[in-house]
């Protein structure tokens, strides 16, 4: 099973998830977190998803980003309590 979990550290409601990742990296062993911030490829990667999943449509109405998420086996979105 492939987890990619993204953020921004732009983002206020990242804040709190980056914290624990930077605290306690063990919790997130065989997750990759991603900083969509950090460079283009990670936004790219982010913004492929985005793009063509049907959980992310809600959040575009609305104009949300959508950080932070963790994609399943990039096919599943799961949002984290505040998007």
């Amino acid at each position: 099973m492939s987890i990619e979990i993204f953020v921004s550290d732009k983002c206020p409601h990242c804040k709190s998830l980056i914290e624990e990742y930077k605290n306690n990296p063990q919790k997130f062993e065989g997750q990759e977190f991603i900083n969509i911030n950090e460079n283009m490829m990670n936004l790219k990667r982010f913004l492929k998803y985005r793009d063509s999943l049907k959980e992310y449509e809600k959040i575009k109405e609305v104009y949300k980003v959508g950080v932070p998420s963790k994609v399943i086996d990039g096919k599943k979105v799961e949002f984290f309590d505040q998007v």
